[in-house]
């Protein structure tokens, strides 16, 4: 049971008998994203019948633990250029270079990177994915021939090339979010640094206040420690944030393979209503009988 994405990022193994699998061996679906390394190992003794249970990091995983720090000296980490070169550079400064090769993408070819800054002190593999969605890409791993490849390709849009009956959703929409945002950063009493941010009828976010009285809705970012540009920068990205127009669950039926980071879209006639959602986890459950995959 493998799962990767916005979270856990980890796998379970269970084997029945006398199997046994030693720490730091990779287990893997050769060719697939499905894999990782063993961490622990759980023995059950019942009826004289061992079951054991291996867990440990998907490669996703692996990236997660994994820190991207800036350089000495500079606020951020800024990249740029073709996207195997950026993630490779990123695989070797966070030592991981012995496991993953960062390829060009087996289907679409060379991609490129434009500037992009990562957020302070992010882990590798939300980074990673984050830059990705930036240069409207995603990020792959499939384990071969010993290595670990990883590369960047165009995000897939699933929508109209689906049939509508093979789409349920649950939306949810909210016409007010939080439009007035004010950070707070480092600092103590009157002396403690503060920002307003604002958003308008149609979620635009700047420093001018358009909806007042009834319509303003105030909210308080803590960002203690965080300096004034700092503040500045990060107040704006929450609120930014905040201004989607609610939630959004997809259950895709029909066998339809897509990939963290994908998104898929329908329509409900009756109401007009579309929504889009964004694929933000894979679980990948083997056993005997096949693979079966859910989407988040």
């Amino acid at each position: 049971d493998c799962a990767w994405g916005k979270d856990e990022n980890d796998f379970e193994l269970v084997l029945s008998g006398a199997s046994t699998i030693d720490a730091g061996v990779y287990v893997y679906i050769d060719g697939g994203e499905c894999g990782g390394v063993v961490d622990a190992m759980e023995d059950q003794l019942a009826a004289g019948v061992s079951t054991l249970t291996y867990s440990g990091r998907t490669w996703h995983g692996m990236l997660a633990n994994k820190i991207l720090e800036p350089d000495k000296g500079k606020d951020y980490l800024t990249v740029s250029g073709s996207a195997s070169s950026v993630i490779g550079s990123l695989i070797s400064r966070v030592g991981l270079d012995g496991v993953f090769d960062a390829v060009d993408s087996p289907t679409a070819g060379a991609q490129t990177i434009k500037s992009y800054r990562f957020d302070r002190y992010t882990d590798c593999y939300t980074g990673l994915r984050k830059m990705c969605a930036a240069n409207g890409l995603k990020l792959r791993l499939a384990y071969a021939s010993g290595r670990v490849n990883i590369w960047a390709e165009p995000v897939a849009h699933y929508g109209d090339s689906i049939d509508s009956d093979l789409i349920d959703f649950d939306a949810t929409r909210t016409w007010r979010k939080p439009n007035h945002l004010i950070g707070l950063g480092g600092g103590e009493g009157a002396a403690r640094a503060v920002c307003h941010w604002y958003a308008d009828g149609k979620g635009a976010v700047s420093q001018s206040q358009t909806l007042f009285g009834l319509e303003e809705r105030t909210a308080v970012y803590d960002y203690n420690n965080a300096s004034d540009e700092e503040l500045r920068v990060e107040t704006r990205k929450k609120l930014e944030e905040l201004q989607g127009q609610g939630s959004v669950s997809v259950d895709v039926r029909g066998g339809l393979e897509m990939d963290v980071g994908d998104t898929v879209s329908g329509r409900d006639n009756s109401t007009g209503t579309e929504v889009a959602a964004r694929i933000v986890k894979k679980i990948a459950s083997a056993d005997d009988g096949g693979i079966t995959v859910d989407y988040e």
